[in-house]
């Protein structure tokens, strides 16, 4: 299935679109969510600090002052596309249709999809981590869409230290480590979400798709022999729609169910 990003949908056409898509409970069993988010103090007055989750097999992180509903609205049509393309996308041969049905329900869902690349990609030297890579695939979906120094600066940043942070969160990581091994599609992503003074949300993915020829089980913080796996980048960025997301959300959520909560583990950086 190719993913018509320029194609112009109506709002009846992604509802019908959002009531077919199909998500299979049996693929995603994950841990039920614990909020770990509190606020921070500094000089008297409350500051929320930037956040971040691990949905599904992503790692999603907030610059902070985004809003609490710009948030959920990112976790559920990040976790409800990734569900629709692994439900029928499910081999890790199968990469590029999975990327490419994952970004047409994210258009589906209200989010423009302002630039995207797929393709393969070499790791540098004999051995490799996959979150140095992810972060480096990142970098470059920010330059190719031309964000602008400051913003970039900071969402990378952010997403930066949502890595760091979850190599010291044993539940997240172990939460983020258990979905990548049910999911069985070979891959993972990391976004870095802004929203501007304007209300602008915009969201920066790179992704890490991989076949791998070893029974290695983990894959943030490990070496990974080069020789061994064969490597696939995912680059995009996009804006959301708040006119189409407000009235997509509900049936984003409807069919979720009750798996909206148990799919999201939330951290504080």
């Amino acid at each position: 299935m190719n993913a018509k990003y320029g194609s112009v949908l109506t709002l009846a056409d992604r509802l019908e679109r959002l009531n077919a898509y199909d998500i299979a409970p049996e693929q995603f069993e994950f841990s039920p969510r614990i909020n770990v988010i509190r606020s921070a103090e500094m000089a008297g007055y409350p500051e929320k600090p930037d956040r971040a989750s691990v949905v599904g097999d992503g790692i999603l992180a907030f610059v902070s002052g985004m809003s609490e509903q710009s948030q959920a609205d990112i976790q559920h049509s990040y976790l409800f596309a990734s569900l629709v393309a692994s439900k029928q996308f499910p081999r890790d041969d199968q990469g590029k249709e999975w990327y490419e049905l994952f970004l047409e329900v994210m258009q589906t869902c209200g989010w423009a999809i302002l630039q995207m690349y797929y393709d393969s990609v070499a790791a540098s030297g004999k051995s490799f981590t996959m979150d140095q890579l992810v972060l480096k695939i990142l970098g470059s979906a920010m330059t190719a869409a031309a964000v602008p120094g400051p913003t970039s600066l900071l969402m990378l940043k952010v997403a930066t230290d949502a890595i760091a942070a979850l190599q010291t969160r044993d539940r997240p990581l172990r939460v983020f480590d258990q979905n990548i091994q049910e999911s069985g599609t070979g891959g993972f992503g990391v976004a870095a979400c802004h929203e501007t003074p304007h209300g602008e949300v915009i969201m920066a993915l790179g992704a890490v798709r991989f076949i791998k020829r070893t029974n290695q089980t983990q894959v943030l913080f490990v070496n990974w022999d080069s020789s061994s796996v064969d490597l696939y980048r995912g680059e995009s960025h996009m804006t959301m729609v708040p006119a189409i997301i407000n009235k997509t959300r509900e049936s984003i959520i409807q069919k979720l169910g009750d798996r909206a909560q148990k799919k999201i583990e939330a951290y504080e950086l």
